[in-house]
């Protein structure tokens, strides 16, 4: 085709315009990639209300629609680069024009699903791989009619195969390999045929096929070695996330128990706390402590002093209700909030697991060893503090204690030092 079916002026636009596309995606990649923020730009010069209304005000769509964005700007330069082509009578403008038009329709196509939220509906709403596929197939098209510009289509090919590792499955990136072969091939086929009478031009188009084959078979091993990566970064992100539970459960756990600990269970008194004075509701604190547990470590040693202590544990925790609850407080001691109660209920409870106790296996290695305990209860008053509240309940403890063990007592308000401690 002559040069005179397109006018100077029109050459020069079309050339001006894939020089501002180029800049411009040069431009915000540079911006992207040193991180830089212009928050010294007025709000309006941010261009944030035209991203939505270009995209979309939802952000996992406006996410989709930049990414959409950046195809787009791969395949308008490819399409800008055939028009340059064609006005400078190096390429057919018939053919250009045709794909020109269906490359437009096509975008739209997926501009108009996007927008309007259809996109949704499909188990991929990027249409990562219907979109791949448009393109691969636009850009064999244009490798056909690109005349010496042919070679523009092989490297957006490879350019757009990189950005889909980062975006599609790895079956999705191999059909997109095998699509690429395939039409890339017949192109360069028919490249061939039409060139048949120059021996050179066919040699040529074997040296492309045989350059393509092995940039797409090296492309496919770089798609097994990522999947392997993310495979084995899936991997490590979950052992760290178990981790990261076992650290939280650690610091917030007795290991022994099972039971929350001291730090814990603070925090939650602390909470019930303010949850009574808003409702106006009380709670009420139990002092626990295992009877002659040190006979039972001197005796059968620290081992199955261990799996008593696991074993009343397990007890006590399974004597209570949801709502409430128990910890290991220290040692052989267990501290437990009977929330929304009053002592004399929570006596009943405890003389209920203390007979429960009484009937259990403890240990394997005395099967006939029997545990009891002793505890001190006692109502949280409205003016005290959560120290004052456990001394009290400690202090019926040691009470208890004193009094033959194997009893629950109250809690009173303390008059003068409290009792001697009964080991």
């Amino acid at each position: 085709m002559s040069t005179d079916t397109f006018s100077p002026t029109l050459q020069a636009a079309l050339l001006l315009t894939l020089v501002a596309l180029a800049l411009t995606a040069s431009a915000i990649a540079t911006a992207r990639l040193m991180n830089l923020r212009l928050r010294w730009l007025p709000r309006w010069m941010r261009l944030n209300w035209l991203s939505d209304l270009v995209l979309s005000a939802d952000a996992d769509q406006k996410h989709i629609g930049r990414r959409f964005l950046v195809g787009v700007a791969n395949c308008a330069a490819g399409v800008l680069a055939l028009n340059v082509g064609a006005s400078f009578g190096l390429i057919d403008a018939q053919a250009c024009h045709w794909l020109t038009l269906t490359a437009l329709v096509t975008m739209g196509v997926f501009y108009a699903l996007m927008r309007s939220g259809l996109n949704q509906r499909f188990s991929d709403p990027a249409l990562t791989e219907w979109q791949g596929s448009a393109v691969i197939l636009f850009l064999a098209w244009g490798y056909l009619i690109g005349g010496p510009g042919r070679p523009l289509a092989l490297l957006l090919l490879m350019v757009i195969l990189l950005f889909s590792m980062f975006t599609n499955t790895p079956r999705q990136l191999f059909r997109a390999c095998v699509l690429a072969a395939l039409s890339f091939g017949v192109a360069m086929a028919w490249v061939a045929w039409d060139a048949r009478k120059d021996p050179n031009a066919s040699a040529f188009q074997l040296v492309y096929a045989c350059v393509l084959l092995l940039a797409l078979s090296t492309v496919s091993l770089l798609i097994h070695q990522m999947h392997q990566l993310r495979r084995q970064a899936h991997l490590r992100q979950h052992e760290l996330a178990d981790a990261l539970v076992r650290i939280r459960e650690l610091a917030t756990h007795d290991e022994l128990t099972g039971l929350i600990n001291r730090r814990r269970m603070l925090e939650l008194m602390h909470t019930e706390k303010h949850r009574t004075v808003r409702s106006g509701r009380g709670f009420c604190l139990a002092m626990i402590d295992i009877d002659h547990f040190k006979r039972v470590n001197d005796r059968l040693g620290h081992r199955a002093g261990d799996e008593v202590l696991a074993q009343v544990a397990g007890t006590i925790a399974a004597g209570l209700r949801e709502t409430d609850v128990v910890a290991r407080w220290g040692g052989e001691e267990f501290l437990v909030m009977f929330t929304d109660t009053e002592e004399d209920t929570a006596e009943k409870v405890l003389l209920r697991i203390q007979a429960t106790l009484a009937q259990a296996q403890v240990t394997e290695a005395d099967p006939a060893l029997r545990i009891t305990f002793s505890a001190g209860v006692g109502n949280h008053l409205r003016d005290e503090t959560l120290t004052r509240t456990i001394d009290r309940a400690d202090r019926a403890l040691y009470a208890a204690k004193a009094a033959g063990r194997n009893r629950v007592l109250h809690a009173e308000v303390p008059r003068g030092d409290g009792a001697t401690r009964v080991a």
